[in-house]
């Protein structure tokens, strides 16, 4: 449920600063980049990258579970990938919907909270643009969340993009939206 409350909430955030952004066509000032996956520069940047992945994962203290955790990390550009990097675990878990497969340039992640960051970065950008403020009430936006009673909870209207951005908003993980199940009284 806390999944699907964020997800409406930034779901409909997008769309808003959507519209102001604008993407320049490749033209004499915003030319697009060229770039060669054989380009010395970057051949040795990869190189770089690759010894401190590999560092970290094979260091005394991993940062992450080498054993359950697999990855991908890929560098592209418009026309080519130019680097990339695949890591399968060496326990794969229990897969009830699947057999496990290695992982490599077409292995589909769930994006899960990957997608807040962006949001907050179109978010930001609208700021600076002067479209909106980070201090606006989601209720701005949202207007369902708008409440001419709200004995029960969440004061929306006393959340703002900010405390969404930064995760301070003191939303409670499992709470549903007003109209869908009440307001949450778990605050």
């Amino acid at each position: 449920m806390a999944t699907f409350c964020w997800a409406y909430i930034f779901i409909n955030l997008v769309p808003l600063v959507l519209t102001y952004l604008q993407c320049y066509n490749p033209s004499r000032p915003f030319q697009a980049p060229v770039l060669q996956a054989n380009n010395n520069a970057l051949v040795s940047t990869f190189r770089d990258i690759e010894n401190v992945i590999q560092n970290a994962m094979y260091s005394a203290d991993p940062p992450f579970n080498v054993n359950t955790t697999s990855f991908a990390i890929e560098v592209t550009a418009a026309e080519q990938t130019l680097w990339g990097h695949y890591y399968t675990a060496s326990l794969l878990g229990n897969y009830t919907d699947s057999e496990p497969t290695l992982v490599n340039p077409s292995t589909a992640f769930r994006i899960a909270s990957i997608s807040k960051v962006f949001t907050v970065l179109a978010v930001l950008l609208q700021e600076k643009a002067g479209h909106l403020s980070l201090r606006d009430p989601i209720t701005n936006y949202i207007t369902d969340l708008r409440s001419d009673k709200n004995d029960e909870g969440i004061r929306w209207e006393d959340i703002t993009l900010e405390s969404l951005a930064s995760q301070l908003s003191g939303i409670p993980r499992e709470c549903g939206l007003p109209w869908q199940m009440g307001l949450c009284t778990a605050l």
